[in-house]
C-alpha cells in the first residue's frame, strides 16, 4: 500500500471518529454532561441575542411560566397627625418580593409581599443619674455608665403587606403594549409605636433641727403600641411595553376594606431615693419600680391605592436589572397612638398614611 493510500485511509477514519459524536449530539445525546447543563431553559446568565430578541413579538417576550422579582425599597413614611410636623416624611429601607406563574393560556397568579422595619425616629438625650460621679474626659479613663436614655418618639413603626391576585393577559396592542387586569386580596399590618419618657429630680428637704428627707429621682416611661390589621379587596392592572433591551411597566391597584385596631399601653415608673443630698457617688437608700398596663380596641375602614412605575434592563437571557418608583396611600382608617406625657390625641384612629419612594432590584424569568 502506497503512502498516499495510507494517508487517505487515516483521513477517512479520523473523519468518521469526529462525525459520530456530532451526529449523536444533534439527536440530543450529550456525553459526559450534566443533565441540565445544555438545557437553554436553565442558562440564566447566557448572553442576550439582541437580534433574536427584536424578532420576537410582544406576546413571546412577556413572561411565561414561573417568574420571581426582588426589590430593595427606600420609602418615606408620613408622621402621625399627633405630631406638629405631621406632613414631614421619614425614609426607611425595606424589601419587596414578587412571584407568580403565567400559563400558556394567558391566565395566572401573582403574589407580592413587602416588609419595612422602620422608620425609627426619636428625639432623645442621655440623662446622667443624680449620683453619677463626675469623671473628667481623659484618654484612657473609663466613662461612667450611670446614664439613662430619655426618648420622645417622632415617627416609629413597621409595615407588612401580602397580596395575591388572579391575573389575565389580554391581546397585545398595535404597538406592542400588553395589559394585564387583576383582582385579588391583600393583608396589611401597620404597627405604630408612641413613646414618651420623663425625668424628674426632687432634692432633699431639710426640717431643722429634726430631720432631712431623702433626695428622690423619678423616671417615667409611657409606651403606646398600636396595631392596624387590614383585610382588603383589590383590583387593578399592569401595563407592559418592550423597547429593545428595556421593559417598561406600570402597576396600579386600588383597595378597600376593614381595619381591626388594637392598642396596648404601658406606664413604667422607677423611683430612686438617695441618702440626704444626691451628691456624686451618694448611696442609694431605696429603689422602687412600678408598672401599669391597659388596652383599647377599635374598628375602622380604609381605602387607598398602590402605584408602581418601573423600568427593567435585560442584562442576561433570564435576568433583568430594574429600578422604579412606588407609592402606597391609605386615605383613612389608620390608628397612630399617643401617650399622656406626649399630650397628643390618644383616640386619633382615623388617620391617613402615605409612603412614596424608590425601588431597585432584579427579575428572574425562566
Amino acid at each position: 500500500m502506497s503512502v498516499l493510500q495510507r494517508t487517505i485511509r487515516m483521513f477517512v477514519l479520523a473523519a468518521m471518529a469526529v462525525a459520530g459524536p456530532v451526529a449523536f449530539s444533534q439527536n440530543g445525546y450529550h456525553p459526559n454532561a450534566e443533565p441540565v447543563h445544555f438545557d437553554p431553559d436553565w442558562q440564566f446568565f447566557a448572553p442576550v441575542q439582541l437580534q433574536d430578541m427584536e424578532d420576537l413579538t410582544a406576546r413571546q417576550r412577556a413572561n411565561k411560566g414561573f417568574f420571581f422579582t426582588y426589590d430593595r425599597m427606600y420609602l418615606g413614611v408620613t408622621r402621625p397627625d399627633t405630631e406638629t410636623s405631621s406632613n414631614a416624611l421619614d425614609f426607611t429601607w425595606g424589601n419587596r418580593f414578587d412571584a407568580g406563574w403565567m400559563k400558556d393560556n394567558d391566565k395566572g397568579w401573582t403574589f407580592s409581599t413587602m416588609h419595612m422595619s422602620g422608620p425609627n425616629i426619636y428625639n432623645q438625650y442621655e440623662q446622667r443619674l443624680a449620683n453619677a460621679p463626675i469623671i473628667p474626659i481623659v484618654p484612657g479613663v473609663g466613662v461612667d455608665e450611670r446614664l439613662d436614655t430619655i426618648r420622645d418618639s417622632v415617627n416609629v413603626g413597621s409595615f407588612f403587606s401580602f397580596d395575591a391576585n388572579k391575573t389575565w393577559r389580554l391581546e397585545p396592542y398595535r404597538y406592542g403594549g400588553i395589559l394585564e387586569p387583576m383582582i385579588g386580596m391583600r393583608y396589611v399590618r401597620f404597627e405604630d409605636v408612641a413613646q414618651n419618657d420623663q425625668y424628674q429630680f426632687f432634692p432633699a428637704v431639710i426640717f431643722p433641727p429634726f430631720a432631712t428627707t431623702a433626695s428622690q429621682e423619678t423616671i417615667t416611661r409611657q409606651i403606646a403600641l398600636t396595631n392596624n390589621h387590614m383585610l382588603l379587596g383589590q383590583f387593578g392592572f399592569r401595563y407592559t411595553k418592550f423597547v429593545r433591551r428595556w421593559t417598561f411597566s406600570n402597576d396600579a391597584k386600588v383597595f378597600a376594606g376593614h381595619v381591626y385596631q388594637n392598642q396596648n399601653n404601658s406606664t413604667e415608673t422607677r423611683n430612686t431615693y438617695y441618702a440626704a443630698t444626691a451628691a456624686a457617688g451618694a448611696a442609694i437608700v431605696q429603689t422602687q419600680s412600678s408598672a401599669t398596663y391597659f388596652g383599647r380596641k377599635n374598628n375602622e375602614n380604609t381605602v387607598g391605592f398602590d402605584i408602581r412605575v418601573e423600568g427593567a434592563y435585560k442584562a442576561t437571557k433570564h435576568v433583568d436589572l430594574r429600578g422604579g418608583f412606588e407609592m402606597l396611600y391609605f386615605g383613612r382608617g389608620v390608628w397612630r397612638g399617643a401617650t399622656n406625657l406626649g399630650g397628643g390625641n390618644q383616640f386619633s384612629n382615623d388617620q391617613h398614611l402615605i409612603m412614596p419612594g424608590f425601588t431597585f432590584g432584579l427579575t428572574l424569568n425562566r
